[in-house]
């Protein structure tokens, strides 16, 4: 099942990989109604193959995630051939936005992935060209509480058996989150505001403590692992 799953994804990665770099490739010899056409045809098919064929659920949601794909490759080509002057935000806040109804409605872990990286893209690239208020700790404190929250939330569902989240989701979205507070809390030691980070030292604590409460009970090596590698960093950079 594994292979078969591994295959298909690969199979369909490279897909849309190879029809980003055809783009990329024959951009300058394409009338721009055809790059437009050529990527909303595909679109089209995906989607409608994932709705009318009669095929197991994971492969409709697996084209579903491909068509999320091309939606931001849509984008990107629309954006390159008018010249809209956007920013890189803006892309990513649109990418996010037409491919929610998608998210909501598969429940399909991978595509749930893609949609936080999009998200976590987006705030960061926002405050980077537009807002530029956030200094380094800041952000890390906001990213912080916005995926451990998720984190918490989804942990809590999987340990009163409401939801089942998949091993490998679980094990790539708690090292997301230990990463951003990882390397925030390695800001602030090196920018010495304390109080700047007060609120990502709490929630650190918070969300730590929790995991390795939820390990405990789950008998999960992964947070206490992370967790553990986590802590050797921030102390290397103190004592640095």
């Amino acid at each position: 099942r594994f292979l078969d799953l591994f295959l298909l994804v690969l199979g369909i990665g490279f897909v849309v990989s190879g029809i980003i770099f055809f783009f990329a490739f024959n951009w300058a010899d394409l009338n721009k109604f055809i790059k437009i056409g050529i990527i909303l045809l595909l679109l089209a098919a995906t989607v409608l193959c994932a709705l009318l064929l009669k095929i197991n659920d994971v492969y409709k949601n697996t084209l579903l995630t491909a068509a999320s794909m091309l939606v931001g490759v849509l984008f990107a080509v629309f954006g390159q051939i008018y010249q809209t002057g956007a920013n890189a935000y803006d892309f990513f806040l649109a990418w996010t936005i037409f491919i929610t109804i998608w998210v909501i409605a598969t429940r399909f872990y991978p595509l749930l992935l893609l949609h936080i990286l999009l998200i976590n893209t987006t705030i960061f690239l926002f405050n980077d060209q537009v807002l530029n208020s956030f200094d380094p700790v800041s952000m890390s404190t906001l990213l912080f509480f916005i995926n451990g929250s998720a984190l918490t939330a989804l942990l809590s569902l999987n340990h009163y058996r409401k939801i089942q989240i998949p091993l490998w989701f679980r094990n790539t979205f708690t090292l997301i989150v230990t990463s951003i507070a990882t390397i925030g809390l390695c800001y602030l030691i090196f920018d010495s505001r304390l109080l700047n980070g007060l609120l990502l030292i709490i929630g650190t604590l918070a969300c730590y403590s929790y995991y390795i409460y939820y390990a405990l009970q789950t008998k999960s090596t992964f947070f206490i692992g992370t967790i553990a590698f986590s802590i050797l960093i921030i102390t290397n950079c103190l004592l640095i």
